[in-house]
């Protein structure tokens, strides 16, 4: 990727929410660069968004409808008429990648009603649709535009695993987007990169408008990113000619702002039983979706110093399906609940007292800043000073007082769009990808390799003769580089290695330890994470074939180069970690 593209397109895929950026290289090279998204119309309500919900709905035929607002009100219509039979109704399928020790190719995903479809596929139907929502809106500002003229940048969190960022290239290449002209970014170092470039601020829970702040080269710094789904937490130091240096790796967890929403739907069930918010969904999920909107707008301008009940509408529908389901006053099956002296049913609507809404916050929070609190231990006391607040669930006022008051000799920084960090910096770092300097590394990563067998040193049960009579030991654990280590971007560990006929069918087992010096692939800090995949010559290789691997460390994604002296060529992107 080293010639300077026309256009630089990114594509933030959420848990909750996505959308796209972009900029033509003119713009990019502007004090500050200028860098266009895209405004989505909510529908109905005429509520202009940033991001639009990351749904994905598909006809009977299980071919593509829409995404986003216009997936939602489409099924919210089909619902209210009865008419959505058949239809699926894909969300918050994102997280099916988080974590997930047995995600394949073929792994599934349910829609609201159950139905399944390979999650590859609704994965490649969402990046395709942004792709061409983005490519309409770029041909509305320039006459004529190849599509090799574009590199495209797809926003991935820090945390996930190889496996998960093999399936999402997979499914970007599925939507049409060319190997060559793609990349990705991660998310925290994206926002990083914005925040390097544009004008930040300090900001108080009570400030009205940040108060600007620059980060100066020698800063070091904690990104904190929280999204819908997941938050990611690294370090980073700022360094001269505007690149950044990461000194401590990427932690996290599923701590985003969908667990807030989570804990609203736990109360809500505790109060009308799941039974009848079911029914609800499958009845009129317009009316579903719409409660769940106005607890949005509520999550979002709720603030810590906040003394007066909050109010939450009801569907008309709800109620009649509370009462059909129960035979009860909702105000009397209240009284029976813990919350008999904090809710309150009047005229259609709950009264909530404002420490009760502000729990919903606890099990996001408590998760974020236990794991700031264990990253600063790590440091000197006074070394990090700063914490750079970025992601849709960081605008909630919630969240800034929380951490001001658990960490009150920091200074919070926060951009004007903290929401689009992210987005806007994957497009920056899409321009200048060497701009991060270097990454650590969270595992330990080598590749199981046979060496001579050497009494006394290596474990006889690993011992093996190969045809030849040479006695050998299996399953060494040959490091690539360590755990802690800091690795350049573009970083390169060569070897070169002897070729079996097994070796054709198995590849080379690439694994992972949390120890910094495993000995052997079978020990219990070690799993297997993939494989190199080597290309058998016709005929298989001779006695003293050897193949040559460059495996490259330090940028956003695994790769590999591999020069087969019997082939007489060399080829990248061989691996795998993913299952038919």
């Amino acid at each position: 990727m080293s010639t300077v593209p026309a256009v630089v397109a990114a594509i933030d895929f959420g848990t909750a929410y996505s959308g796209y950026a972009f900029s033509f290289r003119h713009e990019l090279l502007e004090k500050p660069p200028k860098i266009n998204t895209c405004n989505w119309l909510a529908g109905s309500q005429s509520l202009i968004s940033l991001k639009t919900p990351s749904v994905v709905l598909l006809k009977p035929d299980r071919t593509f409808h829409s995404f986003g607002y216009e997936a939602e009100n489409k099924y919210g219509q089909l619902t209210e008429d009865k008419q959505h039979k058949g239809w699926l109704y894909f969300k918050r399928f994102k997280m099916v990648l988080h974590k997930n020790k047995s995600l394949t190719r073929t792994t599934t995903i349910k829609d609201v009603n159950d139905e399944e479809m390979p999650a590859k596929t609704i994965f490649t139907m969402a990046i395709q649709y942004l792709k061409g929502h983005l490519m309409e809106t770029v041909m509305k500002r320039v006459d004529a535009i190849e599509e090799n003229q574009v590199r495209w940048v797809v926003t991935l969190p820090a945390i996930w695993d190889e496996g998960a960022k093999q399936f999402m290239m997979e499914a970007a290449i599925d939507a049409g987007i060319d190997r060559k002209q793609l990349m990705f970014a991660l998310e925290p170092e994206a926002a990083s990169i914005y925040c390097n470039n544009v004008p930040v601020g300090i900001k108080s829970y009570s400030d009205k408008e940040p108060r600007p702040f620059i980060l100066e080269p020698g800063t070091q710094y904690m990104v904190l990113d929280i999204g819908g789904g997941t938050a990611d937490i690294t370090v980073h130091e700022v360094q001269a000619g505007e690149k950044l240096r990461e000194i401590h790796h990427v932690t996290g967890g599923a701590w985003g702002g969908t667990k807030v929403d989570d804990a609203f739907y736990q109360f809500l069930a505790k109060i009308f039983g799941n039974n009848v918010l079911t029914a609800l969904k499958d009845e009129s999920l317009e009316d579903y979706l719409r409660l769940f909107r106005d607890f949005e707008t509520k999550k979002r301008t709720i603030t810590p110093d906040m003394e007066e009940d909050v109010t939450i509408t009801l569907p008309f529908l709800l109620m009649d399906i509370f009462r059909n389901e129960t035979q009860e006053k909702l105000s009397d099956t209240i009284k029976q609940t813990r919350f008999a002296k904090t809710v309150k049913y009047k005229n259609g609507k709950l009264k909530v007292k404002a420490h009760i809404f502000k729990d919903f916050f606890d099990g996001a929070l408590q998760g974020i800043v236990t794991h700031i609190d264990d990253i600063m231990k790590s440091f000197p006391e006074d070394s990090i000073s700063i914490i750079l607040l970025v992601g849709g669930f960081s605008e909630s006022n919630m969240v800034l007082k929380k951490i001001r008051e658990l960490f009150p000799d920091k200074k919070v920084i926060t951009p004007a769009d903290p929401g689009l960090a992210v987005l806007k910096g994957a497009v920056l770092f899409g321009y200048t990808p060497t701009v991060v300097s270097s990454r650590i590394s969270r595992y330990t990563i080598g590749l199981e390799v046979n060496v001579p067998f050497i009494d006394h040193l290596h474990r006889y049960e690993h011992k093996f003769e190969r045809p030849d009579g040479k006695a050998m030991c299996q399953h060494i654990f040959e490091s690539l580089v360590q755990k802690g280590e800091h690795v350049c971007a573009g970083h390169k560990k060569e070897n070169t290695y002897t070729p079996s006929e097994v070796d054709a069918i198995t590849g080379i087992g690439i694994y992972q330890s949390t120890s910094q010096n495993p000995v052997y692939t079978t020990e219990k800090t070690c799993s297997k994470i993939g494989t190199i995949v080597l290309r058998k010559p016709n005929g298989g290789w001779s006695k003293d074939a050897q193949i040559h691997a460059a495996v490259e460390f330090g940028g956003t994604q695994f790769d590999v180069a591999l020069t087969d002296d019997c082939l007489d060529e060399t080829y990248r992107h061989s691996y795998d970690f993913l299952t038919n």
